[in-house]
């Protein structure tokens, strides 16, 4: 993180958010040494990106994790008591903040730092943009502490049987090894991560934030519908951005260019 971004919120020391750049926050995973997740962390995630989502400022988010580890998953504490009453409300906490990674306005650029079990698997995979360190390893531990979960989040990443192979093993692979079985993700040397990461969002951040915030609605939209629906989806907001004043810059900007190159 750049010496000059200090720390702009800090719950509890579960999540901290800074602004190292215009247009594109930073936020840190930090509670405890492998920011495990609970109830309280998880509402802090889904506040923290909805706030994000309604700040004119900002036009990317940069999510990693504090220390050696992106996020260990779950605090198994809240396993050791549960039933199917106080169950349901942890299960509803968890979706909230997840689904609430994927549902934000902007884009989401997840910087892997190191493993990503679980939950932190699940956040990840729900993210944007994936880039990892050649030290991140990724897992689904969920069987072997008796709890389920992770496979329909994992899937967006991985095959059928890749994910399969994952949940029921519930052994850890490397970055390069989840890479090379199909996932769309960018490995880097740990030393470059941050840089990397910063790289990718300046590049977004320089976008319209309103044409930013109709294709994420516009991708999220059409990623679960069959290709003429999502097609026409797309055409539909197509024809929303196009009457706003940043399409038409953006549009009169890229004719000049090419008028300037044909001559």
């Amino acid at each position: 993180m750049p010496d000059h971004a200090t720390p702009e919120r800090d719950l509890e020391r579960s999540l901290v958010l800074t602004r190292p750049e215009a247009g594109i926050a930073l936020l840190e995973l930090a509670r405890g040494k492998v920011n495990a997740i609970d109830r309280t962390m998880y509402h802090e995630i889904a506040d923290t990106f909805d706030a994000l989502s309604d700040d004119p400022s900002v036009r990317v988010i940069v999510v990693t994790g504090r220390g050696r580890i992106f996020c260990a998953g779950n605090d198994l504490k809240a396993f050791e008591s549960m039933d199917a009453t106080n169950g349901d409300v942890e299960m509803r906490a968890a979706r909230r903040a997840l689904l609430g990674v994927r549902g934000c306005a902007l884009p989401v650029i997840a910087a892997i730092n190191g493993p990503a079990l679980g939950s932190g698997f699940g956040l990840a995979a729900l993210c944007d943009l994936v880039i990892a360190s050649e030290r991140a390893t990724f897992g689904l531990p969920e069987m072997n502490v008796g709890v389920l979960g992770g496979g329909r989040f994992t899937a967006r990443m991985l095959p059928e049987q890749a994910m399969r192979r994952m949940f029921f093993t519930a052994e850890p692979v490397a970055a390069e090894t989840l890479r090379l079985w199909g996932a769309p993700i960018e490995v880097v040397a740990h030393e470059s991560l941050l840089e990397t990461a910063m790289a990718r969002a300046r590049s977004i951040a320089e976008k319209s934030r309103h044409a930013l915030v109709l294709a994420k609605q516009s991708l999220n939209g059409c990623e679960d519908l069959d290709l003429r629906r999502g097609y026409e989806l797309e055409q539909s907001f197509t024809v929303r951005l196009s009457e706003h004043p940043d399409s038409k810059a953006a549009l009169a900007s890229r004719m000049a260019e090419l008028s300037g190159e044909g001559r």
